[in-house]
């Protein structure tokens, strides 16, 4: 899975605007911390533009950080 703009858009519009949260959100934690909020999307736009470190795990690594965030879809990843 390519990591892109729409992913920090989709986390934004779910934190929000109420949409749907991402189908991956242990995915959408980019810096795994064990919680989805605004320095995840800081963190994905800090990487796709300025260069900054990737993201934590990456989209489709399996995440060793004990939290409750889930990942029902898996898409993209083999």
């Amino acid at each position: 899975m390519k990591l892109d703009l729409s992913d920090a858009v989709a986390l934004l519009n779910s934190l929000f605007l109420g949409a749907m949260p991402p189908g991956c959100q242990d995915a959408a934690d980019t810096n795994d911390d064990g919680k989805l909020d605004l320095s995840d999307a800081i963190s994905t736009l800090n990487f796709l533009f300025l260069g900054g470190p990737a993201p934590a795990g990456g989209a489709c690594s399996s995440d060793t950080t004990e939290d409750n965030l889930d990942c029902r879809e898996t898409r993209g990843c083999g």
